[in-house]
């Protein structure tokens, strides 16, 4: 009976997170679709990277705090962050939980354990680092996950990061998407190993995934988390993903990469995700269909809801500036409201 269960609960959550791959989809090219008609300002897309991303989410459980990065939305729409949310950071609207103040895609969600995302690439890992050291301190569960692309490997703070956390024997676990590009660089110009076997230099295991299969990443993702959570220290994951198109949509990357995975070809890690499941029995065409216009639907709906919403009052730009409004602050807020 036992088996049976389990069987099922994987059933579903499989099931689970090739719709959220799908919602990721639908919803990135909505978004792109309406920064190019200027009804958005900017947006990094996420597409090729939902495969990766979903099946680390799939091996989460909800007391893991992610200190994400730009890219990260899928993760978010399976970790249950609603449409709203995210809507709003990209329309900086009155309703955004950032109160209009962030670049689009740089989304905050603290209710569904998601920080804060800082723009220079990697400076989220010491803090992820601080983060595990406190829960760790304060004897709090769950462990502290910060994703960034193969570009911030290069960086500095990476190096920082990484050192702090296996000296210290910490719950982190580093996860690298590496899609093969920094902006246009290609990662063999960045590094001569891959990027999961720096773990071994630091003291600290290493996990090689095939990130464009959920399927296949969420069986690697599950032994790398199992790792971290069982006190065994903090661990390196690294994802091998494709970003489909541009770094942002201020980018043509056209002028530098000449193969880019298309939308719907045999290397979108929807199509592969997809024929892995079929093949599992997990799914059939009339689901895949099913799946596809209702996440479709949802997104014109919430699309059209929060664009409605106008921008913050002028007077929040005073807000969250100091614990106590200043003598200079109530001064500006005098020469402008």
């Amino acid at each position: 009976m036992t088996e049976v269960i389990n069987e099922q609960v994987e059933k579903e959550k499989h099931i689970r997170g090739f719709g959220a791959m799908i919602l990721s989809r639908t919803l990135d090219k909505k978004i792109i679709t309406a920064q190019r008609q200027g009804r958005v300002g900017f947006y990094t897309p996420t597409m090729g990277q939902e495969a990766a991303q979903i099946g680390l989410s799939m091996a989460l459980s909800k007391d893991d705090l992610l200190y994400e990065y730009y890219r990260d939305v899928p993760m978010m729409l399976h970790r249950g962050v609603p449409l709203e949310i995210i809507l709003n950071q990209v329309f900086g609207n009155r309703d955004d939980l950032a109160k209009g103040r962030q670049m689009p895609s740089h989304l905050v969600a603290r209710d569904y354990n998601f920080m804060s995302v800082p723009s220079p690439v990697a400076t989220n890992l010491p803090l992820a680092v601080g983060t595990a050291f406190a829960k760790v301190y304060r004897h709090e569960p769950g462990i502290v996950v910060a994703s960034f692309g193969d570009g911030s490997s290069s960086t500095p703070d990476f190096h920082s990061a990484m050192n702090m956390a296996a000296v210290f024997n910490l719950p982190v676990l580093f996860f690298c998407e590496n899609n093969g590009l920094a902006i246009s660089l290609p990662v063999e110009k960045q590094t001569k190993t891959e990027i999961w076997k720096k773990a071994e230099a630091y003291g600290m295991a290493g996990f090689k995934a095939d990130g464009n299969n959920m399927v296949e990443m969420y069986k690697v993702a599950q032994q790398a988390v199992d790792h971290v959570r069982s006190g065994k220290g903090p661990a390196l994951l690294e994802a091998r993903c494709f970003r489909m198109g541009p770094h942002s949509t201020s980018d043509d990357p056209t002028k530098y990469e000449s193969d880019i995975v298309q939308d719907g070809s045999d290397r979108d890690p929807i199509v592969v995700t997809q024929n892995a499941m079929k093949a599992m029995g997990l799914i059939n065409d009339q689901l895949v269909e099913k799946v596809k216009s209702e996440s479709v639907r949802i997104v014109n709906e919430k699309f059209d809801q929060q664009e409605k919403i106008p921008a913050p009052d002028p007077e929040t730009m005073f807000q969250d500036v100091y614990k106590d409004e200043t003598w200079i602050i109530k001064e500006e807020k005098g020469e402008i409201l």
